[in-house]
């Protein structure tokens, strides 16, 4: 219910945008490679391309990189490991194309991560491939991005975008729930999955061999392919 709480509030300050020039899509569901379901929670579409918005309704200390596998949440003594949001945008957005097909690759893609009011986001590098904010950021970062660009998405194109984004909504509550919890199904198989390889020490991203090395904050197993492929369990 949290998620879908932040989810709500980013959704209400996005619907703040002129709709006469930006398009909101929200939970969308894009169908992956595997033939399983990618669930992207934000599609904004507007003059300067598409913004692919993951939200993260955390509190406390957020840190990571983004070459790092897994981020921190601190809340006061507790710390929780979470999936890198960038890399989980990255596959949603990797979706997106796929959905839209060729006669539209050169739009722009803007991959945003956005965490509540609660959340006090910790980091010491930049990020090259998404942007990271809080919510009360939201609504100024996508203007300084329409001031900043040249690039313009004619009226028509963002029209053909929606008719082609649109269908992978359901179209009901009942359709939303049904899809929704499949969805769910198939997380917890993927996991499940991934688990199983990790224990046989595969790793799940690309099925080398997975060693054991040494870092600042104890043994970890890593991906014997380092640094092309950067997993670490």
């Amino acid at each position: 219910m949290q998620g879908i709480a932040g989810e709500k509030q980013v959704a209400r300050i996005l619907n703040m945008l002129d709709p006469n020039e930006y398009i909101l899509m929200n939970d969308l569901y894009l169908p992956k490679e595997d033939g399983k379901t990618t669930q992207i929670d934000h599609v904004l579409i507007g003059p300067q391309g598409i913004y692919v918005i993951e939200t993260k309704n955390y509190k406390g200390w957020i840190t990571g990189s983004e070459h790092k596998q897994t981020w921190t949440q601190t809340n006061y003594k507790r710390k929780d490991k979470f999936y890198n949001p960038i890399w989980q945008n990255s596959g949603h957005i990797k979706a997106l194309q796929a959905a839209i097909g060729d006669s539209l690759y050169d739009v722009p893609v803007h991959s945003i991560i956005v965490f509540g009011r609660q959340a006090e986001l910790k980091f010491t590098q930049t990020f090259k491939n998404a942007t990271v904010i809080n919510s009360p950021q939201l609504l100024s970062h996508i203007k300084s991005v329409e001031s900043l660009n040249t690039y313009t998405l004619p009226y028509f194109k963002r029209q053909k975008l929606n008719h082609i984004l649109s269908r992978y909504i359901p179209k009901d509550r009942k359709a939303q729930k049904r899809q929704s919890k499949l969805h769910v199904e198939n997380l917890k198989n993927d996991k499940s999955t991934r688990d199983h390889k990790i224990s046989k020490n595969i790793c799940p991203r690309c099925g080398s061999h997975l060693v054991i090395r040494k870092g600042k904050n104890g043994k970890f197993k890593g991906c014997s392919s380092f640094p092309k492929c950067r997993f670490t369990a």
